[in-house]
């Protein structure tokens, strides 16, 4: 058996094609934004390695993406199959100077992943599940959805894998829910839509609170929103918040303490479906006709159709793991699917009101007790 077989974990010879395959730009494993390489281009690029270095006809075949201790996406690993029958991989690895860190081909040899423990089998026989290289000699399996990571025993190993947006569990927190592009980019996931709407006023939390003394997200969310509709006076933020304070019937949830600020303020909270018809009356109020709606228990596909349109929406949900509520003014959405996987997710872009950045919040609604759209048509 050791005369059939072809291993190393050095590449020596006849790889200055392939390297320069490799070394093109398009060529990348992962990078600050973007994972360029697709499992379609890793198993081309094997094909040509298993060209040049088989004396046997093989065909390059299963990519299964490999990514660090972070999470990073950094190779592939592919297969080789000789008339149907496993014939060996090829381990391609952006961290190693070489690009190609161990090559097996014997006939029945078996990927590193899979001729590890039971549990490390079955896990990496399950979708959204990753190659996870432990060191520069060991790979074991990750489920980044699920932020589970085994070595070769099977046993639980420590990592910084990126989860991409389902954090396991439920969320305390709505900061919890929030995703990073770079994260799933890093992932292997692309857009296949998109779409954001801009133009619109977003004071933040700490600026409405300094200045006039209060907070709601709700009246945030509902601020923004009309501010696309309707032109509004920053400067008279005060009066403004007060008005869309009292349309909707925000009551007051007693006095607090905002660290930012140093300030005491008063804290908001706001029915559902009290936002709906307290746009469509101040936009009223500035001359401009809406027409709005709400719904419990929206999709994720109702917010998209009324982007599309050209208008925004408000989402807002209950955190299962405490209650803690809070709305959100929907700019957009993106829908992506895992270049490995085939899995999907599906995200609004969303502003909290918190910052004045823009936010990817993924469309998970079992992390909810309860969620609910308010919808702008005008």
């Amino acid at each position: 058996m050791e005369e059939e077989m072809r291993y190393s974990r050095k590449v020596i010879v006849g790889f200055i094609v392939l390297l320069a395959a490799l070394m093109s730009p398009r060529l990348v494993f992962g990078d600050d934004d973007l994972v360029r390489v697709t499992p379609q281009i890793a198993v081309e690029q094997a094909q040509a390695f298993f060209d040049d270095v088989s004396d046997e006809p093989v065909t390059a075949c299963d990519p299964v993406k490999m990514v660090n201790s972070d999470g990073e996406s950094i190779g592939y690993i592919v297969r080789a199959k000789r008339n149907d029958v496993n014939y060996g991989y090829v381990v391609f690895d952006s961290e190693r100077s070489w690009w190609i860190s161990e090559y097996c081909l014997a006939p029945n040899a078996l990927l590193p992943i899979e001729r590890a423990s039971e549990e490390i089998a079955l896990l990496a026989s399950s979708d959204n599940v990753v190659a996870l290289k432990i060191d520069e000699l060991t790979v074991g399996v990750a489920d980044l959805d699920k932020n589970i990571a085994l070595d070769v025993s099977g046993k639980k190993v420590p990592s910084k894998l990126s989860s991409g947006g389902n954090r396991g569990g439920s969320p305390e927190q709505f900061d919890d829910v929030f995703v990073s592009a770079k994260d799933l980019y890093k992932q292997g996931y692309v857009v296949d839509a998109s779409k954001t709407i801009s133009g619109m006023i977003t004071p933040t939390q700490t600026e409405v609170i300094k200045e006039t003394k209060t907070y709601a997200c709700a009246v945030s969310a509902m601020l923004a929103v009309s501010s696309h509709y309707v032109t509004l006076n920053r400067l008279k933020l005060p009066d403004l918040y007060s008005e869309l304070w009292k349309l909707s019937g925000t009551s007051d949830k007693g006095t607090k303490y905002d660290q930012a600020t140093g300030l005491y303020f008063t804290q908001g909270g706001t029915l559902p479906d009290r936002p709906a018809p307290a746009i469509k009356e101040f936009c009223a109020r500035r001359g401009k006709e809406l027409e709005t709606s709400f719904v419990w228990y929206p999709s994720w596909d109702s917010f998209r159709m009324n982007t599309d349109s050209g208008n925004l929406s408000i989402f807002s949900g209950r955190l299962r793991s405490n209650g803690s509520g809070h709305a959100m003014a929907v700019v957009g959405y993106v829908a992506m699917h895992n270049t490995y996987s085939n899995a999907k997710k599906y995200l609004l872009v969303v502003w909290n009101g918190r910052t004045n950045q823009l936010q990817f919040l993924p469309y998970d609604v079992s992390i909810y007790t309860s969620h609910d759209g308010t919808y702008c048509k005008g």
